[in-house]
């Protein structure tokens, strides 16, 4: 399982637990439905059928089909990982000033930030009453701790002094607790339900953190490599915003007179739109892209190392399969 398999579309990947998805997807519309109050409703039904990667859900949905849980079980906390997903993307929007989010206008920019903020809290509300009815203190527990590491991530903010591995660092600590968290914390709770031994769920972890830092540093090369029709969002929109991400690192730190807008995105401001699109061409120049993938690929061959410490199962190859997704992908 080491050994990189060869690429499979998505629908692939997941289709030993296409009706476990089908059932989150109904969990996730009576979230939106329940709420009773037209706006909100249509404001959830926004977020929650917005039929993104549901890689979380997914995760879990084949772990636990590798441990033989209780589907009803999986399906709940599947559901309850993607809902606090939305709910972080709300938030997420509001902080980085994002207008857009899979092609679609973001919440705050189609109502108001009141109104996002709000639904941002509701869901927040909502993942946890779904993980409460696990009656697994323990996930309570351990959602409860992403959340605060998630939060605090939010106070990391890279900036380059001319040392770039410290900045590397600050990045991977910001991405470590915005991305990886979430994803590790699909394995962890799912763990719980399958009663893992400690090396198992161990295991289990260290493949939901390093999946996770691959899919950000991947998600970061394609704002700057990506084509808007497939991504979804505009690319250079974490340029735009003046985030530090790893190409921009990487491109600083070989760069001995970089130009105006990689000055700009070093002292962490915000571009315009013509300085981004300087920018992009600059790092699509240089090696930037390429560094910034390797470590992504590095991330990728720690999800499979993490993979071999358990056994061997068809639900656990398609993980390994969703590594190289995240790595290969073009959205």
């Amino acid at each position: 399982m080491t050994d990189r398999r060869p690429p499979r579309d998505l629908a692939a990947i997941l289709a030993p637990v296409q009706a476990g998805q089908a059932q989150v997807e109904a969990v996730l519309d009576r979230c939106a439905a329940d709420s009773e109050i037209p706006l909100l409703q249509t404001v959830l039904a926004s977020v929650l059928g917005s039929q993104g990667k549901r890689l979380r859900p997914a995760i879990a949905l084949l772990i636990g089909q590798a441990y033989g849980v209780d589907r009803e079980q999986v399906v709940l906390l599947a559901a309850g990982t993607e809902v606090l997903h939305s709910a972080t993307l709300v938030h997420d929007d509001i902080v980085d000033e994002a207008d857009s989010r899979r092609g679609q206008p973001s919440i705050h920019a189609a109502w108001s930030t009141k109104v996002a903020v709000l639904a941002g809290d509701y869901l927040f509300a909502s993942a946890a009453d779904l993980v409460a009815r696990l009656n697994r203190p323990q996930i309570v527990r351990q959602f409860a701790d992403t959340i605060h590491v998630m939060s605090r991530s939010e106070f990391v903010f890279p900036s380059f002094n001319g040392d770039p591995e410290a900045t590397r660092r600050q990045y991977l600590e910001k991405i470590s607790g915005k991305t990886a968290a979430l994803i590790a914390l699909a394995c962890d709770a799912t763990a719980v339900l399958a009663d893992a031994s400690g090396s198992e769920a161990r295991a289990l972890h260290d493949f939901g953190w390093a999946l996770g830092m691959a899919f950000q540093v991947t998600d970061d090369v394609l704002d700057i490599a990506g084509v808007s029709q497939q991504t979804g969002k505009p690319v250079g929109g974490d340029l735009r915003a003046g985030l530090l991400t790893l190409p921009v690192v990487e491109y600083l730190a070989g760069a001995a007179s970089p130009p105006l807008a990689m000055r700009r995105l070093a002292d962490g401001e915000s571009l315009s739109e013509a300085q981004a699109a300087e920018a992009i061409q600059t790092l699509r120049a240089s090696g930037a892209l390429d560094a910034a993938r390797a470590v992504a690929r590095s991330f990728a061959d720690q999800a499979r190392a993490a993979l071999t410490r358990l056994p061997p199962d068809p639900a656990f190859d398609a993980l390994a399969d969703l590594v190289t997704y995240a790595t290969d992908r073009h959205t």
